[in-house]
């Protein structure tokens, strides 16, 4: 009867250990997974912000068929978490947004990041890691 019961402590003891690095698995690319989205959702929301200003007048604070003078808002340049950072490149017909995360990506080696290039046709998004 005690090697039933050494038996079933062990077994028990393995099922918890694999139990806790599956958890742990599966919270680190859950971490991963929102860094991105949030990345993607911000970079969605910048592009619609450069779009009104292009199609804007002049008059109306817009940039009147270009995107020269577009900013993005001083809260979206550095979060206070330091979660994310995004850069621009403004051109008259294209605004390029690289957005920066802090979790480290798919390929295990740099950062979350996706690219972002706004026209006046539409938006065209790459992810990269």
């Amino acid at each position: 009867m005690g090697h039933q019961q050494l038996l079933l402590i062990v077994i028990s003891v393995v099922v918890v250990g694999i139990a806790i690095v599956i958890g742990m698995t599966m919270f680190g690319v859950s971490a991963i997974e929102a860094n991105r989205d949030q990345i993607i959702s911000d970079l969605v929301n910048l592009s619609s912000d450069a779009q009104a200003y292009y199609k804007k007048q002049e008059e109306f604070g817009g940039g009147a068929g270009s995107y020269k003078g577009w900013t993005i808002p001083k809260f979206f340049k550095k979060h206070e978490n330091k979660k994310k950072y995004i850069k621009i490149t403004v051109k008259k017909q294209s605004v390029q947004l690289n957005g920066y995360g802090t979790e480290i990506g798919r390929n295990g080696k740099s950062t979350v990041r996706v690219r972002v290039i706004v026209k006046p046709a539409g938006i065209n998004f790459k992810i990269f890691n």
